[in-house]
């Protein structure tokens, strides 16, 4: 009995390990063929793109600047040029003189 289940573990040890050579291969096929696409078409891979996002984002959330010299945010102040209102009648006053 304890035969059967030596082999019962030698065997399944062996499917897992083909199951997880078989995902990092398709993983590896997808990821070559998604490098060889943006090549053809011109652009920067869709796994660097997504990468740069990644880190800007954690860039702009990083409290204290700990991902170092990021983008500042600095306020700019403007000054607001005054101008004189006519004095219109509204309609509510027409309204009321009728």
């Amino acid at each position: 009995m304890q035969f059967i289940a030596w082999i019962f573990k030698v065997f399944f040890s062996l499917l897992g390990l083909v199951f997880v050579l078989g995902m990092l291969c398709i993983l590896l096929f997808s990821l070559l063929f998604g490098a060889l696409w943006s090549l053809v078409r011109g652009r920067k891979p869709e796994v660097a793109v997504v990468w740069q996002r990644y880190q800007d984002m954690a860039r702009s959330k990083a409290p204290f600047g700990a991902w170092g010299k990021g983008a500042r945010h600095e306020a700019e102040v403007v000054d607001v040029e005054a101008r004189e209102v006519p004095n219109v009648a509204r309609p509510q006053d027409r309204l009321n003189k009728e």
